[in-house]
């Protein structure tokens, strides 16, 4: 009757003194053999085996305890075991497994120093880091709850790993992590960094593309899909910026972009979900200041927006004021209706974003107008020496009463 294996060692263990060397000797080069030969296995069962569903995190944990080297043993390709818990294994998941692997790896040193138990490092197929996959893979090969099943697995890992202080917020802007996660099966992941640091939707001091140009620009069949996912997470943290819609790059708005990757009308469609026209945003205010070449494709989706204030309380009318005269390209000469045309609270209201009146819009700059200055001035003289950081239009009266209504 063979002997248990536990029993052998519980044996060996209290006869170890009166065995001859040589065969303790011999003993310990079969159980050196034996134990590389178990570490092997259990590397490869992290690799190929682990299961979301059979396996529990104490059981790994044990592997882990009694195997330590199992967490640095590599693949065919060359990844290592939290970096293989990425993809799916002939239908199975470990992915949950990547914050306790990532933990123990950095108690082990798993991947070398600062890589955060292998969560920094560099996966043998491409330059990104394990971070950077887990945030933007996606279960390309299935659709509807398979694949939402798979983004809602890696959320809730990116969660963990953040309250384990794995995942640090400048990550997201160090590894582009939104950038990663814009796709519409990583809706998730893509809400879980948007949510943790909104600025990275605006980029404004960033190595990377403005997420809603990189949307646009994309070749992917996804492009309107992507489009409203990034303007609509633009529009819950910069509602006063309209999430970015008009902008630039390369001087061209994300707004103008996106008519022309994707044609106004589907463009247009995507704009009115998430700026619904009944939400009241001043829209043609930030076409007027950003894009007036788009003004007219726009107000035929908004045309009630041409009777809002923006948030200086300023009429569309006044605004398309300002933003003439700040570009130069209305002189006296040529366009003198422009001028006379113009009305009392128009010419009487400081510029916001300048601090200067009209009159003085005309006087600055390559494309001084001193007619333009001299006529502005008449409609109101009190208005020079007025300071610039105070409303006029209430407190300083017109010198021509005019019965002139804005537009809006």
């Amino acid at each position: 009757m063979s002997q248990s294996v536990d029993d052998f060692f519980t044996q060996l263990q209290q006869s170890r003194e009166k065995v001859p060397k040589k065969v303790t000797s011999k003993i310990n080069e079969i159980a050196r053999k034996a134990i590389e030969d178990m570490s092997k296995a259990a590397g490869k069962f992290l690799h190929e085996d682990l299961d979301d569903d059979k396996h529990t995190e104490e059981q790994v944990k044990a592997i882990i305890e009694l195997f330590p080297e199992s967490l640095s043993q590599e693949d065919e390709k060359g990844r290592l075991p939290i970096q293989r818990a990425l993809y799916l294994k002939k239908g199975r998941s470990s992915v949950t497994f990547v914050p306790l692997l990532a933990k123990e790896g950095c108690r082990l040193g798993v991947g070398g120093e600062e890589t955060r138990g292998g969560l920094l490092s560099v996966m043998p197929s491409d330059d990104n880091n394990t971070i950077q996959w887990l945030s933007g893979c996606c279960f390309m090969g299935e659709k509807g709850p398979a694949s939402d099943e798979y983004d809602r697995k890696r959320a809730q890992v990116l969660e963990k790993l953040r309250d384990l202080n794995l995942l640090k917020k400048a990550d997201i802007e160090e590894y582009g992590l939104v950038h990663n996660a814009l796709h519409p099966k990583s809706q998730r992941r893509f809400d879980f960094f948007t949510s943790w640091d909104p600025a990275a939707l605006e980029a404004r001091y960033s190595q990377w593309l403005v997420p809603i140009h990189h949307a646009i620009g994309s070749d992917r069949e996804e492009k309107e899909k992507v489009f409203e996912m990034v303007l609509k997470a633009g529009m819950e943290y910069f509602p006063e910026r309209l999430g970015f819609l008009f902008c630039k790059k390369d001087g061209i708005s994300a707004c103008k972009k996106a008519f022309d990757e994707i044609g106004v009308d589907k463009a247009m469609k995507i704009i009115r979900t998430c700026i619904p026209p009944s939400d009241d945003h001043p829209i043609l205010h930030h076409a007027i200041r950003h894009a007036p070449d788009l003004e007219n494709d726009i107000a035929q989706y908004y045309p009630d927006a041409v009777f809002l204030r923006d948030t200086n309380n300023h009429t569309l009318s006044q605004v398309e004021f300002y933003m003439n005269l700040r570009r130069g390209k209305r002189t006296f000469k040529n366009n003198s209706c422009f001028f006379i045309k113009a009305t009392d609270a128009q010419v009487n209201t400081m510029h916001p974003e300048t601090g200067l009146y009209p009159f003085m819009l005309a006087a600055v700059g390559n494309k001084s107008d001193l007619a333009a200055v001299y006529y502005l001035l008449s409609r109101n003289p009190k208005l020079v020496g007025v300071g610039g950081n105070k409303d006029s239009s209430d407190g300083v009266g017109s010198s021509r009463k005019r019965q002139r209504e804005d537009i809006d």
